[in-house]
């Protein structure tokens, strides 16, 4: 490419992001992406979890995930992005949780902090299931399978801060992660229990990016 077609591409997409910030137009905002715009780009953390032992702690209260297993591999895998990025140096495994939860006959009354102190967490990950769609097969081009979390940080600290046991996000219901398959997507995967476990996967990333830096792109479609 010659030096002054490149100068003129730079303008025009210069332009462009003016005019997109201009209008306020998300849809607009996101054909700029689509085009390239903004890729490359890093991202830091939205909250730098505490050093220590981390529990990640899935809640289904209105059993919303269709295949329960789905619930355990989004902790998995949540652990394993985190892990994987430096953004935590230990996590108390699923294995661990489960052989406490059939141990204990009161498990479901505890709170999710307390749970974390009895199995020796400094900070507990939790992450609520608000909404779960995972067919197995869709016609409408338009309709995708998705996962919406609402993800709060706790600490298990006896002595709590004016927040109480929250360290993040200090208000609101708690930060929102939502992944999604499209139709195509959707229809490529083999049945309602394979949905639900890519959904986990690109879940799971999308909530380890909340703590650590990372480069703006999509997500990787292994076998999708």
């Amino acid at each position: 490419m010659k030096q002054g077609s490149h100068r003129t591409h730079i303008a025009l997409g210069l332009s462009l992001m003016l005019l997109l910030s201009a209008t306020g137009c998300a849809r607009w905002g996101g054909l700029f992406y689509a085009l390239g715009g903004g890729r490359g780009q890093k991202i830091p953390a939205e909250y730098e979890l505490p050093p220590g032992k981390l529990l990640i702690l899935v809640d289904d209260p209105k059993e919303k995930v269709t295949w329960p297993r789905a619930r355990t591999l989004l902790a998995r895998y949540v652990g394993e992005e985190l892990l994987a990025h430096e953004a935590i140096s230990t996590v108390i495994s699923p294995r661990s949780l489960a052989k406490f939860r059939q141990s204990d006959s009161k498990f479901e009354s505890y709170a999710a902090d307390e749970i974390g102190r009895k199995l020796g967490a400094k900070t507990v990950l939790w992450i609520e299931v608000r909404d779960f769609v995972a067919p197995e097969e869709v016609e409408e081009i338009s309709t995708a399978a998705k996962m919406t979390l609402g993800i709060k940080v706790l600490t298990t600290a006896e002595e709590v801060s004016p927040h109480g046991v929250r360290l993040w996000p200090t208000v609101g219901s708690g930060h929102i992660v939502e992944s999604s398959l499209n139709a195509i997507g959707v229809n490529k995967m083999k049945g309602e229990n394979a949905v639900a476990k890519e959904l986990a996967r690109r879940s799971a990333i999308l909530v380890g990016r909340v703590f650590y830096q990372h480069t703006l792109g999509d997500i990787e479609d292994d076998g999708v």
